[in-house]
């Protein structure tokens, strides 16, 4: 398993969300549809959460730039 930086890591969590959104919309099985919803549920704020903590990562890593964050 590869190492992402944290930013790269949040675009692929919400490009998860929206392949398992269109999964969910196409998905026909009850028990199927279930699952795929119960994993959309586990990454939902994810993305919003690893891109507070980027921000957080810079001020600390970088406290006479703060104002500069990403």
């Amino acid at each position: 398993m590869k190492t992402l930086p944290l930013p790269n890591a949040a675009r692929q969590v919400e490009q998860a969300q929206t392949v398992l959104s269109m999964w969910l919309e196409l998905c026909k099985d009850t028990e199927e549809a279930n699952k795929i919803a119960a994993i959309i549920t586990l990454l939902d704020g994810a993305p919003e959460a690893m891109d507070a903590a980027e921000s957080l990562l810079f001020v600390l890593e970088n406290p006479d730039h703060a104002e500069e964050q990403p």
